[in-house]
């Protein structure tokens, strides 16, 4: 019994080395995070994640190939304010023209709306997160818009940067 104990570990040890060695190393890319905080009624950004524009705030760029969650945080301040996340919409003002396959789904959007199904606040409201898929053929870029509120108020922010999404490896 003990020889099937060691064997049984041997084999999982070399299946997982091997499931480890198949996956593509881009696909293993660091998830990305985008930083808010309030000014007035708009919401601005404290970062890029676009490595070539680091000017531009709120970009982010997703390497051909990689599939990543990107995260967007409330600094404290906005927080304590009240100020919670509440949408994410990609390509939101379209009019009644559907949204390209690849944005449906790679993000898992209405295709008319352009909002983000899957889109999880969490944190009682100071993150969020959506998962973006990153599989179409081609790359491609496409504005988003994440808007924040204080519930019961009526105030809300918003603001529209860019995603670049470099495609399937």
């Amino acid at each position: 019994m003990h020889h099937l104990n060691v064997s049984t570990r041997r084999c999982a040890a070399v299946l997982g080395a091997a499931l480890a060695l198949s996956l593509p190393v881009s696909s293993l890319a660091a998830d990305k995070k985008i930083d808010l905080y309030v000014d007035g009624d708009k919401l601005r950004f404290s970062n890029s994640e676009c490595p070539s524009e680091p000017d531009n705030l709120g970009c982010v760029d997703v390497e051909r190939g990689s599939k990543n969650w990107i995260t967007w945080e409330l600094d404290s301040a906005a927080v304590q304010a009240g100020w919670v996340l509440t949408t994410l919409q990609l390509d939101w003002d379209r009019g009644n023209q559907a949204l390209t396959d690849c944005v449906v789904a790679d993000f898992n959007v209405d295709p008319y709306l352009g909002h983000a199904i899957d889109f999880q606040v969490r944190g009682n409201g100071k993150w969020g997160r959506n998962w973006d898929d990153n599989n179409c053929e081609f790359p491609y870029t496409v504005a988003y818009l994440i808007s924040a509120e204080i519930p019961g108020t009526g105030r809300k922010a918003t603001t529209d940067p860019i995603i670049r999404n470099g495609g399937r490896g």
